[in-house]
């Protein structure tokens, strides 16, 4: 699932001449978002073993590029995609899509606050 905020090209150009920078504001978003999904999808996870639920993708899951930040959630278990999208013979049980799905208004809370944390940082207000 991507998320992609109009406008953020013009704020990243002028908080970057403020001397700020969008992408540190929106990394702490992605991270503070990564954790809770990763939370929802071991709350989600059918567990027989346990080993799916312990294989979900942990610690500082965030990959930072020059003009992007993704957050990753998922799994390291081969088995995994199964129980996401089903077999002919199993029914679904997906836990992964919908751990993201429920946390898009989460990133986007996050985001709103960060970002303004810095714009108020930038402009010398806090």
């Amino acid at each position: 699932m991507a998320v992609e905020i109009k406008g953020l090209d013009s704020l990243m150009h002028k908080l970057d001449r403020m001397g700020g920078n969008v992408l540190d504001a929106l990394g702490k978003a992605v991270e503070h978002t990564t954790q809770v999904a990763i939370s929802d999808a071991e709350a989600n996870v059918a567990v027989d073993t346990g080993m799916l639920k312990q294989s979900i993708v942990h610690g500082s899951d965030v990959v930072y590029n020059t003009d992007s930040v993704t957050g990753i959630v998922g799994t390291s278990a081969y088995y995994a995609i199964y129980q996401e999208m089903g077999t002919v013979k199993m029914a679904a049980h997906p836990f992964l899509m919908p751990a993201l799905n429920a946390n898009k208004s989460t990133f986007e809370q996050h985001a709103r606050k960060e970002l303004e944390t810095a714009i108020k940082r930038t402009a010398g207000g806090g």
